[in-house]
């Protein structure tokens, strides 16, 4: 029986194309590929440091939400949250200038060397309302419902600006079938049920 011999520049190639582009540096080293072999394939152009930790195959085809999926492969814990959820939906048309992040009110997260990522922090039952999982590529992203979104904006409007809150409210109620109970509840959870009811009567 012949034994065919898989080099490790052969080995990791492969390993990246199993997770679509994306390798975290354990992954390598948990398939017995040493980490500093990664290091000398960024050094050599044929992959690039997305992250501390975190590698991509310099021609893997892009991805849809890539630089989200480089967050949440960095902040498992963290939640695209506000004017990023806002854009992510479809229910603004504003591109925020960095992605907006929800993590646990006494949680951490490590340095993020790029994208620009603003952190806020939920209390424990505001942040795990409305996370919904997207499969990106080889990852996951959480990002928070529609619903849950608009109350966060609400809630933060003198800070981000009531605009992008009223710009999405009504982009979600020409949705074909809007969740109006689902949006109330969301706005309970962040007790600002009555302005929301405000906002809502006119438009309905």
């Amino acid at each position: 029986m012949v034994t065919l011999h898989i080099s490790p520049d052969v080995k990791l190639e492969q390993l990246f194309r199993e997770h679509q582009g994306f390798l975290k540096r354990g992954q390598a080293i948990k398939a017995g590929i040493d980490p500093h072999r990664l290091s000398r394939w960024v050094e050599e152009g044929r992959a690039e440091r997305v992250q501390r930790g975190i590698y991509r195959l310099t021609d893997a085809e892009p991805l849809p939400h890539e630089t989200l999926l480089e967050v949440s492969l960095r902040v498992p814990s963290g939640v695209v949250c506000l004017r990023s959820a806002l854009a992510f939906h479809r229910l603004g048309s504003v591109s925020p200038p960095v992605i907006d992040l929800a993590i646990p009110h006494k949680g951490r997260a490590p340095a993020i060397d790029y994208p620009p990522v603003k952190l806020y922090y939920f209390s424990e039952t505001v942040y795990r309302y409305g996370i919904e999982a997207h499969e990106v590529g080889p990852g996951q992203v959480k990002v928070y419902t529609a619903e849950k979104t608009l109350a966060d904006l609400l809630y933060y409007r003198h800070k981000l600006g009531n605009d992008l809150f009223i710009e999405g409210l009504q982009a979600y109620l020409r949705r074909p079938y809007p969740k109006v109970s689902m949006l109330m509840e969301a706005a309970r959870v962040r007790r600002v049920q009555k302005l929301m009811h405000t906002y809502l009567e006119p438009l309905l």
